[in-house]
């Protein structure tokens, strides 16, 4: 891939007719062309199925693309990203569009009020699985939304460290100011001495017993390394008489 992201011109002369197309569909969905987008999957759909170009993991795609951009019946979307997901599983397990599928069957669940299916999908994409990390990263945001969704400030924080720790592994600077600054903002109303620090809850973390509930708290010295983090992906410099990033802490 160029520094852009997309792929070099002998990358794709190495992909079929089909996939290449397929590019041209994530292309036209991701600069908001949805209604030639629907033509254009429906097209790619019956080619996927043909004889000439049979291919069952681009099927698998095109369908997943079409139930997220509204080609199918919104009865069918979860129909539809569960079959795209389990085929994608059962052919090419472990890669990006592996993780995709998951995180987008997550999404579809989260956005149904299914939160704790969400979650079981979610723990599904794991570095033994083979996913990348970047998308790891992803579903750990995800995850740590949802717990907090539920009132988990204890599984929420531990999540949104793990993501902002992998997104910037990965070196997406914005992405894990995201993770940071939503961690920050739970981690303020529960600063304790007493807490662990997340290096230690993430090190010592195993199932716990919902009958056994504890207080969620977060370590002041884990809030200021979070504070000056952010101060040096949103503000660059944190130097001077002014320290901006000390009104993050306010």
């Amino acid at each position: 891939m160029d520094s852009a992201g997309q792929l070099e011109p002998e990358e794709m002369l190495k992909l079929s007719p089909l996939r290449r197309d397929i590019l041209r569909l994530s292309r036209s969905i991701s600069e908001g062309e949805i209604a030639f987008a629907i033509n254009l999957s429906e097209e790619l759909l019956n080619r996927s199925r043909g004889s000439d170009e049979r291919d069952i993991e681009a099927e698998a795609r095109i369908r997943l693309d079409r139930a997220l951009i509204g080609a199918v019946e919104e009865s069918m979307v979860g129909v539809e990203l569960r079959w795209a997901t389990e085929r994608i599983s059962s052919i090419n397990p472990g890669s990006p569009g592996h993780a995709l599928a998951l995180l987008n069957l997550a999404g579809w669940h989260a956005s149904s009020g299914e939160s704790m299916m969400a979650l079981a999908i979610h723990s599904e994409i794991t570095p033994m699985a083979g996913h990348p990390n970047d998308l790891i990263a992803l579903s750990r945001l995800e995850v740590g939304r949802l717990h907090l969704g539920l009132g988990d400030n204890e599984s929420a924080l531990r999540h949104l460290w793990s993501s902002a720790s992998r997104f910037e592994s990965e070196g997406m600077y914005g992405e894990e100011a995201i993770a940071s600054l939503e961690w920050l903002d739970i981690a303020l109303d529960i600063l304790s001495l007493e807490a662990k620090t997340m290096d230690e809850v993430i090190r010592d973390a195993a199932p716990r017993d919902p009958k056994n509930k504890t207080t969620a708290m977060a370590h002041p010295g884990d809030a200021s390394t979070v504070a000056m983090r952010l101060s040096e992906i949103i503000l660059q410099d944190p130097s001077g008489s002014q320290r901006p990033d000390l009104g993050l802490l306010v």
